[in-house]
């Protein structure tokens, strides 16, 4: 049965109500990042990099249900524009719950989490707007003083207001830290992921496709999956949904100003092929700045 987001949303209410406490934990962030291939493009000549720019603040609480659970909720609000793509400028609101169980007592017993989250998405393109909802689980555990590995699963489902950006996929993924000194703390990840994304290209590449340029396997495929002239990227534009398996992986090196202070550097890469074996790389390079009040 699929759920929808107000009932998700609804559900998440209920939950969060016995959480009446008085302490409440408050953090923002921000950051700058440069994207090669933020289209998402799978022909090199037309791919479109751009930097992008980004804010939130975010509240948490947090009750003790027995000695070994926890229960929180969070609520978070943020902005990111794209100044080269203005279609991309987006603001998003939403409210997370968390489930923790700590299986003993002190820093190095196991840690399971459940997460559920909804999340609404205001694009400046209207048909990219929607609901996002997400279910996650993780299991970490600190091995020394200084590494802490965690290992997560998850599934997340987008509901835009067009079909093109309706999405759906579900992930593995695996993490890795090191605290290399009192201020500098490393960590590497990857993940793969399963299910839908969007792609973007010149109508001369989707055309040239529809009409069997790259070849007849190309063209079927092409031609079953949803896609629409948006304009996002210049004039012509074409976004379509693809079918992939997709590889992430990133690497993050995170300054501790103070107690509260941190500054992120992180560098993600990802790797696309879709059903019909056509490749869509991206790379990230991010610097930011997280404060908690």
């Amino acid at each position: 049965m699929r759920l929808f987001p107000c009932h998700f949303v609804f559900a998440l209410g209920l939950m969060a109500s016995p959480l009446a406490l008085p302490a409440l934990e408050v953090s923002a962030q921000a950051g700058v990042g440069w994207t090669d291939n933020l289209s998402r493009t799978s022909a090199l000549p037309y791919r479109k990099d751009a930097a992008t720019y980004a804010a939130s603040v975010s509240v948490r609480q947090g009750r003790q249900i027995t000695r070994d659970w926890q229960l929180f909720a969070a609520g978070e609000a943020g902005v990111e524009t794209v100044p080269k793509f203005n279609s991309l400028d987006a603001t998003h609101g939403g409210l997370t719950l968390q489930l923790r169980r700590k299986f003993g007592l002190g820093a190095f017993v196991p840690v399971l989490d459940l997460n559920a989250g909804a999340t609404y998405f205001s694009f400046h393109e209207s048909g990219r707007s929607g609901w996002k909802t997400e279910l996650g689980l993780t299991l970490s555990q600190r091995l020394t003083e200084t590494w802490r590995v965690s290992a997560s699963g998850g599934w997340q489902e987008y509901y835009a207001q067009r079909h093109t950006y309706d999405l759906r996929s579900h992930q593995l993924a695996i993490e890795t830290s090191w605290d290399a000194t009192e201020r500098w703390r490393l960590s590497a990840g990857a993940q793969r992921l399963w299910g839908e994304l969007t792609a973007n290209t010149e109508w001369d590449v989707y055309g040239g496709a529809l009409a069997g340029v790259y070849g007849p396997r190309i063209a079927h495929y092409y031609s079953h999956i949803p896609w629409a002239v948006t304009n996002t990227f210049g004039p012509g534009w074409t976004a379509y949904r693809v079918d992939c398996v997709a590889d992430f992986w990133w690497l993050q090196a995170s300054f501790a100003i103070d107690a509260n202070t941190s500054i992120p550097i992180r560098y993600e890469a990802v790797r696309v092929v879709n059903r019909a074996d056509v490749r869509y790389d991206t790379a990230v390079w991010s610097l930011g700045i997280a404060h908690r009040f």
